[in-house]
Formats: C-alpha cells, sequence, structure tokens
C-alpha cells in the first residue's frame, strides 16, 4: 500500500507481490457473483521459536491479508487451526478488512 495525497492509505495491486509470498492456496469462498481465493501464509518466526500465518483473499486485481492470526509450533498446526475456520468465519474475516 502506498499513501495518497489524502493521507489514507491506497491498495497497490498487491503489496506484497504474490511471488514474494509463500502461501498455499486454501480453497475458494463464493457467493453469489462475488470469488475470492483463500491463502494460507506462513513464515518461521525464529525470536519465538514457532510459525505464524495469516490470511490472503485475492479476487482479481483486489487482494486483501489478515494480520498475524495464528502462531502455532509447526505449520502442521497452523493448518489444522485454520481448517477450524468456517466458511462464514472466513467470509466475517474479509468484510472486516474493508475494501
Amino acid at each position: 500500500m502506498t499513501g495518497s495525497g489524502s493521507g489514507a492509505p491506497k491498495q497497490t495491486r498487491f503489496d506484497p507481490p504474490l511471488s514474494d509470498i509463500k502461501a498455499r492456496h486454501m480453497g475458494e469462498l463464493a457467493r453469489g457473483e462475488s470469488r475470492w481465493d483463500v491463502l494460507l501464509e506462513t513464515v518461521r518466526d525464529g525470536n519465538v521459536e514457532a510459525v505464524r500465518g495469516r490470511i490472503h483473499f485475492v479476487s482479481g486485481n483486489t487482494h486483501r491479508i489478515s494480520g498475524w492470526i495464528f502462531l502455532e509450533w509447526r505449520e502442521p498446526e497452523v493448518q489444522e487451526r485454520f481448517g477450524e475456520f468456517s466458511a462464514q468465519e472466513l467470509w466475517n474475516l474479509l468484510d472486516s478488512l474493508g475494501q
């Protein structure tokens, strides 16, 4: 995201670029004409000796990213926690990320 003249952040195409993100495609959210690819990004955090995870939602040129909402000892545990989210909870998270 970059700043605009009004002081509000302006959405760039993808920030960070999708090619720089190590993420696993976890499925698709669909409601009416709205379709979003859902990806789970994980990174090892050496400061706490654990794995962090966040969710990316991608639809066309629109990319929304959650905060780092997962913190587990290993990557499979992050994926397991992601699997506990219902489709409705993912829609609620996506809606909370704004436009």
